[in-house]
């Protein structure tokens, strides 16, 4: 999310953490070491030696998913929340199926395949062969994905496609949250994060026409302009 926040960066202290699995951080082996809750506790921890009590929490995709978490759960640490696609739905039957058959990739050590296919799957074929495109991209995301083991990766995704529904826990959220969903989504859908909206007390909703699950990158400059509006609402 650097270049998304890049404008402001004049105005906020930007944090940007790799969560456990993710980056630099420990990988772990078992599916139960990933969980929102898990990782909250972590990125807790970080903010308590960095001396930051309340932030505005934010993300795309899970790291969406994980802000939303963390204003249900430990409201006192969540100022405000950007929310960039992110679901707190148990993945649809289809998004299961799709991982059981392209688990044995993973298996298989083929990470580079499993990358692609999932790249197909959020963004569409045209985004892979953008990517493709751009060898030297290409290398450095796929590379951070030989930073896990075999089991550390099926772990990592095993929980991530075992994830149960939350969305009821999204209803104690008391704090401002934006949300911004693609209408091309397929996970959460429009629908989706329409009802996310709802159920958030005072949330704001706006949808990227024409965006994928990471209208971030394909709609920037619109999603900057939203996210701009946001931080004056909060007065930053």
């Amino acid at each position: 999310m650097l270049p998304d926040l890049e404008p402001f960066l004049g105005r906020v202290r930007a944090l940007f953490p790799d969560t456990r699995g993710h980056g630099l951080s420990t990988k772990f082996e078992r599916a139960e070491d990933y969980t929102y809750a898990r990782k909250l506790e972590d990125v807790l921890l970080w903010l308590d030696a960095l001396g930051v009590n309340e932030a505005v929490w934010g993300g795309v995709s899970m790291g969406a998913a994980l802000s939303l978490w963390a204003a249900a759960h430990s409201p006192a640490r969540v100022r405000a929340v950007l929310s960039i696609s992110g679901p707190p739905y148990a993945a649809p039957p289809e998004d299961r199926a799709w991982w059981a058959s392209h688990r044995p990739l993973v298996e298989a050590g083929r990470f580079e395949d499993y990358f692609d296919a999932n790249v197909r799957l959020r963004m569409g074929d045209e985004a892979l062969r953008r990517l493709k495109a751009r060898p030297e991209r290409y290398a450095e995301l796929t590379s951070r994905l030989r930073l896990h083991s075999v089991a550390s990766l099926l772990a990592l995704l095993d929980e991530t496609y075992a994830r149960v529904d939350w969305l009821g826990d999204c209803a104690r959220i008391r704090c401002p949250v934006q949300i911004i969903a693609g209408s091309e989504d397929h996970f959460p859908t429009p629908v989706m994060s329409r009802r996310l909206a709802a159920t958030i007390p005072g949330a704001r909703l706006h949808v990227v026409d024409g965006g994928p699950h990471f209208p971030n990158r394909s709609h920037r400059a619109e999603v900057q302009g939203v996210i701009a509006d946001f931080l004056e609402a909060l007065g930053i």
